[in-house]
């Protein structure tokens, strides 16, 4: 299967179990969400592709009070919890970052995905049992991006432009503890710069 491309952020949700809630906010990312598949289809077109061209909720679970799942276009597959939400996506980790067409189309569906569910940040990494089980276990973000800090250190520079000799690397082996973090804007403006430090992510207020 490989080492697969994921994003985790905040949202706004004022009800993450509230599935309709959810895939109204998505219905606008179809479309970026969509360009995934086509790109990975151009790239690859021998391999099996999603055809869907919407989200769908999965039914809720009994075992899982504090999680909801949908599925999207492009192979994508969220998560949401009350506070955090991932992104599985089909495409593999080495290729986000060796690929730049392949890249710069996950990265217009994660924005948009980043916006419409009103998150504040978004973390990109390569597959994590130890991030997965936190973000399962219903932490906060940014007590998962903290955690992907100590592990892996400080995040890389901007994702936009990835640097030359990651981009040399990711096509020799798989630089699996390489992650970025980038601010979600609030408008249409573009992208903002990553946070200065892990003190900006939201947290909770304290009274």
């Amino acid at each position: 299967m490989g080492i697969r491309i994921n994003l985790l952020l905040d949202h706004d949700l004022a009800d993450f179990r509230n599935a309709d809630d959810v895939l109204a906010r998505l219905a606008p990312t179809a479309e970026a969400a969509q360009a995934v598949c086509r790109d990975r289809l151009a790239s690859d077109p021998d391999r099996p592709h999603d055809s869907r061209s919407a989200w769908e909720a999965y039914l809720s679970s009994p075992r899982e009070p504090g999680l909801r799942r949908f599925t999207g276009p492009g192979s994508l597959l969220l998560c949401v919890t009350a506070s955090t939400a991932r992104v599985r996506a089909g495409g593999r980790w080495r290729g986000f970052l060796a690929d730049e067409p392949l890249r710069r189309a996950h990265l217009l569906a994660f924005r948009a995905i980043a916006g419409a569910l009103g998150a504040g940040f978004m973390a990109l990494y390569a597959d994590s049992d130890e991030v997965d089980a936190l973000f399962l276990s219903g932490a906060p973000p940014w007590e998962c991006v903290e955690r992907m800090d100590r592990m892996w250190g400080p995040p890389q520079g901007g994702v936009e432009d990835v640097d030359p000799s990651l981009v040399a690397a990711a096509r020799l082996y798989q630089p699996s503890s390489v992650w970025f973090l980038e601010g979600v804007p609030k408008s249409s403006a573009g992208p903002e710069r990553p946070p200065s430090s892990l003190d900006r992510l939201p947290r909770p207020s304290i009274e």
